[in-house]
């Protein structure tokens, strides 16, 4: 059967006006321009965009702009950071509450919202080019026991290196519990990769594991050398086609200027979704898997989410079709 591959984006554009929108679908289209996938490897990419875009950003990959791209001031991006998280904090983002009585959800809407998460993919490659696709997916997840190994570059500081690490371990606490499925820093059998750097510090870094894991190689992932700062962190997630789907790697990308909340933010949702939750849509609510940034942390119906795709009846490899009566069943016996 000939090798098929996937690939996945993420945008952040719900909140944005419809210039903004405009604007950040040029920006991604000439971002998936710069794609070429060499190999392979199905890898699903996740991209956070947690703010709009500015009138300039049309022009962000142009030849003219990649030396400015990749010598972004770190002072800089550390104040525009900070103030548009303090924007989005005054506008009722960033929630890190779990949900309550202003989202109330029922045992159809985790349905519906697993079945676009779980099920689907906003882009396919074939034959190195991205293209548009609505069709259903089979289900991806891990069966091997998740451990992670942490790359901080200089720029990040002991006390922000600490206050990280405690993050990540609460969060993989969190998820192991909530998924049954192990997770946990180590530099045994590692098969996920954390970065956190400034841009030069993310070149380097993802160098070095692309030397073990050639899937992540960024020579063939032209975007992680020229980050734009409205990419805050990103994810990607290699398929094998060999095994129904199943994850067997994952590198997660965060930016070091990023300030506290939106700093969680990323690890909460680029961690989680390399889980195989790999899309985001509207109908997950309150969930982190969704385009409006309405929450930066993981939230009871997520939790939920995540322990419908690690119940052990749902395989790697099953059909949304096929799914669809398991899914029920698990929903029905969590109960929402």
């Amino acid at each position: 059967m000939p090798f098929q591959q996937r690939f996945k984006v993420y945008d952040k554009l719900k909140a944005l006006s419809k210039n903004a929108q405009k604007c950040c679908k040029k920006v991604r289209k000439q971002m998936l321009k710069q794609v070429k996938i060499l190999s392979p490897a199905c890898i699903f990419f996740t991209l956070l965009f947690l703010n709009g875009c500015s009138g300039q950003i049309a022009s962000l990959y142009s030849d003219n702009n990649k030396e400015s791209l990749i010598s972004s001031n770190e002072n800089s991006l550390k104040e525009y950071y900070a103030q548009l998280e303090k924007k989005k904090l005054s506008m009722g983002l960033l929630r890190q509450d779990a949900g309550g009585s202003d989202t109330p959800f029922d045992e159809e809407d985790i349905i519906a919202a697993f079945e676009q998460l779980a099920f689907y993919n906003e882009y396919q490659v074939d034959e190195n080019q991205l293209l548009p696709s609505s069709e259903p997916v089979s289900l991806g997840k891990w069966n091997s026991e998740i451990n992670i190994s942490t790359r901080f570059g200089d720029s990040v500081n002991f006390e922000q290196k600490r206050n990280d690490l405690k993050e990540i371990n609460e969060l993989l606490a969190v998820l192991s519990r909530v998924s049954k499925h192990k997770m946990r820093i180590s530099e045994n059998d590692v098969n996920m990769f954390v970065i956190v750097g400034n841009q030069k510090e993310i070149v380097n870094l993802t160098g070095e594991i692309g030397k073990q894991l050639f899937e992540f190689d960024p020579k063939r992932i032209p975007i992680v050398a020229q980050l734009p700062k409205e990419i805050h962190c990103m994810a990607m997630t290699s398929v094998s086609s060999h095994k129904n789907s199943e994850i067997e790697s994952a590198l997660v990308i965060i930016r070091n200027e990023l300030p506290k909340v939106m700093r969680k933010a990323c690890f909460h949702e680029e961690i989680s979704q390399t889980l195989g939750l790999t899309n985001d849509s509207h109908l997950a609510r309150p969930s982190i898997f969704n385009d409006n940034d309405e929450f930066a942390t993981l939230t009871e119906f997520d939790k939920i989410l995540i322990k419908i795709l690690y119940d052990k009846r749902l395989k790697t490899g099953i059909s949304r079709k096929e799914a669809s009566k398991l899914v029920k069943q698990i929903v029905n016996e969590i109960g929402a």
